[in-house]
């Protein structure tokens, strides 16, 4: 059986590449949001429940998303490293590689697993979780984690099959995974047989239960591909100067997305104060958002392998070609796409939950969201773009600014919260911020999704502006 499907992206129909390899890479990404997207759909069949199920989901949500931003830089060294090395036929370096990132997800689990378990209280009172689903949430978020160690192995996996332009297997072991969450979902939550009624909890078990298993498949497939990658027990001991090479591009891509995912827990906080009635709306919003997203993630990652590769080689020219059809493919793509879910957002909102409050609130919610979500496309073919040279930090450091620069402050502004800090009681700007409150004064939540469309459109200009001074070609990776 032949499992090595790694691809030469030096060569070849570029447009081809792009939509091989970003496939099997949307496709792994929406099985991904389906986990989630399972647990919101059954938890909100618990009935009176199914308010306070959804919202724990919601609650666990950002807060995984912020605890596992290691993994999200460890896709992005991993992919931008391989892809360079293959491109510049260096396979020694690739072995070395895949060696250090064995050393680096050990230690790192074990920190994880430590800081998490142990602080899961605190986390939750931070956040001001309701009391009446706080025990809920505490046990559901514990199981969770522990899952999340698993995804770790995963990700792992895929970073260096992404890096080699091999983006099938990792969709396989992907839907193994969701599929497998897909059965076990119900049966947990509602219980079956020999399997008690395990409600919330149950979603938590079934999920995994999942994890574990799609990481023991991308270790089997792993030690199945081609032996040029698989290092030597010498290469896995610590090699202080190749970790630091990972480290510095890892690290900048990971607080990137540590602080984009804290934003969206600091959010959360604020979507509390609301109640559970904003909380399951905002829930489903994210999920849905991840959904429909999922186009331009996919042709991002792909473009990063792409530009990796041909920046190994050197080949400049291919590499901006390579944008070019990448931007072009997203903006199709998620016009199609972002229309229909500004057009059908109630209908969405009412899949989930079937409440007519819920569906009014998420009917606002997906109009303008839908919007915000077209613009963001733009923004992550550059950030695939500066990834997969290697310019973690310009990634890290556009990702901060929408979120904590300027979709944050918006979000107190435009609903009035801003004005309840002492600091403002007799400022000269009261008045401006009392005027720029007013638009929202009846759903003062609704800033939320307009801050989400301005934000994105102004990071979104200055992607496209850093992109043009060519810096990104530039980057080396020793």
């Amino acid at each position: 059986m032949k499992t090595d499907k790694s691809i030469d992206l030096t060569q070849g129909s570029i447009l081809k590449n792009l939509i091989k390899l970003s496939l099997p890479i949307m496709l792994s990404n929406f099985m991904m949001t389906f986990y989630n997207l399972t647990d919101a759909f059954w938890l909100g069949k618990l009935g009176d429940k199914a308010k306070g199920a959804v919202s724990t989901a919601g609650i666990v949500f950002p807060i995984i998303f912020f605890l596992a931003a290691f993994g999200f830089g460890i896709v992005i060294a991993g992919t931008a490293m391989v892809a360079r090395y293959k491109g510049a036929k260096e396979f020694d370096k690739i072995r070395k590689t895949v060696g250090q990132f064995v050393v680096i997800i050990i230690v790192f689990s074990i920190a994880f697993l430590a800081v998490g378990l142990g602080l899961t209280n605190q986390i939750l009172t931070l956040l001001r979780v309701p009391s009446e689903i706080f025990d809920m949430v505490s046990g559901y978020l514990r199981i969770i984690l522990i899952g999340v160690t698993f995804m770790f192995v995963f990700q792992f996996y895929q970073s260096i099959s992404h890096g080699l332009g091999d983006t099938f297997t990792p969709m396989i072991i992907m839907v193994v995974s969701v599929s497998l969450n897909v059965v076990l979902d119900p049966l947990f939550i509602f219980g079956v047989g020999f399997i008690p009624r395990l409600e919330t909890i149950g979603a938590a078990y079934a999920t995994l239960i999942a994890r574990v298993v799609g990481a023991i498949v991308a270790i089997f497939f792993l030690f199945r591909k081609s032996k040029v990658i698989i290092p030597s027990l010498s290469e896995i001991k610590p090699d202080w100067e190749h970790l630091k090479t990972i480290l510095k591009l890892s690290i900048p891509a990971s607080i990137g997305q540590a602080m984009t995912s804290f934003g969206f827990v600091f959010l959360q906080g604020f979507v509390n104060t609301y109640g559970t009635l904003v909380i399951s709306t905002f829930s489903i919003g994210n999920r849905m958002t991840s959904l429909f997203m999922m186009p331009a993630v996919g042709i991002s990652q792909a473009l990063s392998a792409i530009v990796g590769q041909n920046l190994g080689a050197k080949n400049y020219k291919r590499a901006e070609q390579s944008v070019a059809r990448a931007f072009a493919l997203v903006m199709l793509v998620m016009g199609i796409g972002c229309t229909l879910v500004f057009l059908y957002g109630s209908e969405l909102t009412r899949f989930f939950i079937d409440e007519p409050a819920v569906a009014e609130v998420g009917q606002r919610m997906f109009e303008i969201t839908s919007m915000a979500a077209f613009i963001f496309g733009a923004m992550f073919v550059f950030i695939g773009v500066f990834n997969g040279a290697g310019q973690t930090t310009a990634g890290m450091i556009f990702n901060i600014v929408r979120l904590w620069g300027v979709r944050i402050p918006l979000v107190f502004i435009l609903s009035g919260k801003i004005l309840n800090a002492p600091i403002f009681a007799d400022s000269f700007l009261r008045p401006f911020l009392e005027k720029m409150a007013v638009p929202l004064s009846r759903y003062p939540y609704d800033a939320l999704w307009w801050s989400m469309l301005i934000s994105n459109f102004v990071i979104s200009l200055a992607t496209y502006i850093f992109y043009k001074t060519g810096a990104w070609k530039h980057k080396k990776i020793e």
